[in-house]
């Protein structure tokens, strides 16, 4: 479980990489972050 604002820095702070991708899966309160290689 993580908070909404720890997700969003998660997502753009790995956004400038081109070796992986994110996305947010679940619902509130257990929503989470999924952290791929990227194909």
């Amino acid at each position: 479980m993580m908070p909404a604002y720890e997700r969003r820095i998660i997502h753009l702070e790995l956004a400038e990489r081109d070796d992986v991708t994110t996305e947010s899966i679940g619902e509130e309160p257990e929503r989470r972050v999924i952290i791929r290689p990227y194909p």
